[in-house]
């Protein structure tokens, strides 16, 4: 009896390990996924900040044209 007894429980250990083991499996997946979504999120939000510079820089360079040019006078007035 004591060894039908320890080979139920290696089988029934091995069927656990196999589990565990695809759990882990699709646990690796979920996480690579994830790590590809935050690395496009990273360049998403790397773009949307090179936007606002770039509208930052418009609206610097049209402040400072019309500063400039404020006081001067084309048409003789």
């Amino acid at each position: 009896m004591p060894k039908r007894r320890s080979i139920k429980r290696t089988q029934t250990a091995n069927i656990s390990h196999n589990v565990i083991a695809y759990k882990l499996d699709e646990i690796k997946q979920i996480v690579n996924k994830n790590s590809k979504d935050i690395e496009e999120l990273k360049k998403q939000m790397a773009m949307g900040t090179g936007g606002i510079k770039a509208v930052f820089v418009i609206g610097a360079l049209v402040a400072m044209f019309f500063t400039i040019f404020k006081d001067f006078r084309f048409w003789g007035n």
